[in-house]
This record gives structure tokens, sequence and C-alpha cells, in this order.
């Protein structure tokens, strides 16, 4: 039986299947069929060659189906080095974020100047919800203990 992305492929709809109209199918020269159920609730779908349209290979347009490899046999990655990839991008991803914080503070900061506005509490507004963060981050710390 040949496949193609998982979905079988035929030459008639097998009894019970009928045509379903509200999808399109991926493959030319067939159709999708289902058995009437939703896919959800155990309802399978397959592609059946369309009546009266040529189909000469399906290879020729489209790559087949890929076959799964066991488990076992797939080339392990080393952990070491996506664990490293991940904290670059991860610190790369923290810096730029600081960049713009400190950008959007200082902008507010120079509408509170050009306002007559007090910039040191707006400073301490902001401590205050960093040292809050803080303090809940380093008490969870503690309660694992």
């Amino acid at each position: 039986m040949n496949k193609y992305m998982g979905w079988e492929l035929y030459d008639e709809p097998p009894e019970g299947f009928s045509i379903d109209r509200h999808t399109g199918s991926p493959l030319s020269g067939y159709d999708f069929y289902t058995n009437g159920k939703s896919i959800l609730n155990g309802g399978i779908r397959i592609l059946v060659k369309s009546p009266g349209v040529l189909v000469d290979s399906m290879a020729v347009n489209h790559p087949p189906a890929r076959e799964s490899v066991p488990k076992g046999k797939e080339p392990k990655e080393d952990p070491m080095i996506s664990r490293e990839v991940r904290q670059r991008v991860n610190a790369f991803a923290r810096e730029n974020f600081k960049v713009k914080l400190l950008q959007e503070i200082e902008f507010d900061l120079m509408v509170c100047k050009l306002e007559g506005w007090s910039m040191e509490n707006y400073v301490c507004e902001i401590k205050g919800l960093i040292d809050d963060i803080f303090q809940k981050m380093t008490d969870k710390e503690r309660s694992k203990l």
C-alpha cells in the first residue's frame, strides 16, 4: 500500500467511505475520503484517486513519504552543544531586553524632566517593583530548602 505524508493511497474507496468535500487534497489527482466520523472520534481519512483524472506518477511531482526511523537508529545530538546554544540565545535575548528597558526608562526620565515631574519618585517605583520580584524569588528558593 502506497502512502503520501502518512495517508494511505487507494485506487477505489473502501466500503463505508465517502468523499470529504470540506477539505482540499495535498496530492494532485487524489481526493480525501473519510469513514464519516470526526478525526477526533476515531475517524479515518484516506486519499483516493479522483475519477476521470489521469495520474501518471506520484513520484514525478511529489516526493515519497519519509519512512520513520526507529528511535534507536536516530543520530543523537550532543546535549552540551544544544545546551550551550540555548544559553547563548537566552543571554542575547536578555541583553536585548535590558537595552530596550533602559531606553524606555531613559525616555520616561526625559519626559519627567521636561514636564517638571519628580524623577526620583519614578525611579523609586521601578526599584520597588524589581525589589518585589527579587523578594518573591528568594522566598521561593527558601521554601524549597
